[in-house]
């Protein structure tokens, strides 16, 4: 079977043989990438394309990362997986990590995290997250995320969130 790099982001049922075919020419990562929805009308720009459009990304079928890459880890055994990026201001941190730790038990730890900002303000209104200081949100975000996979017991006062002392289990 052949496959190339449009074909693995149409059709879903490429990425498990795509994987082990990655992992069998001696490839070491391979790269997931991450969007949630596509809005049917947006006057938001990509800042990545000369016209600003992003038509490329419409009718793609993006599998969700924290459900696409244990797939992918359970037929192969050395390859890694990274994710490109996660939005994840427009996300829950606690339950991030908790997907993110996860993710990286079930692969052996095969799991790079990537994160960013989307640069859409349409995909946090459609989540209910404000589109102001989603920096800010990101930074303290990583923060609780790397506190948690830890281990052991975490709180976290910052100025967006505020968690109690927790832990979740297991963690890589």
């Amino acid at each position: 079977m052949r496959f190339s790099y449009a074909e693995s982001m149409t059709n879903p049922a490429f990425y498990a043989p795509l994987a082990k075919a990655v992992e069998a020419a001696g490839f070491h990562s391979m790269i997931v990438p991450d969007s949630i929805c596509y809005p049917k009308t947006s006057d938001s720009k990509y800042p990545y394309t000369p016209d600003g459009s992003r038509e490329f990304l419409e009718d793609k079928p993006f599998i969700e990362p924290f459900t696409l890459i244990p797939a992918l880890g359970a037929v192969t055994t050395r390859l890694c997986f990274n994710t490109f990026v996660v939005k994840l201001p427009i996300r829950n941190p606690v339950l991030t990590a908790k997907q993110a730790a996860s993710v990286a038990v079930l692969t052996d730890n095969r799991f790079g995290f990537g994160v960013g900002v989307s640069p859409w303000p349409d995909d946090y209104r459609i989540v209910g997250m404000p589109w102001a200081r989603r920096g800010r949100r990101m930074d303290e975000m990583i923060e609780i995320i790397k506190g948690l996979c830890a281990g052991g017991y975490f709180e976290y006062h910052g100025e967006i969130f505020d968690i109690e002392s927790i832990k979740i289990c297991p963690v890589p």
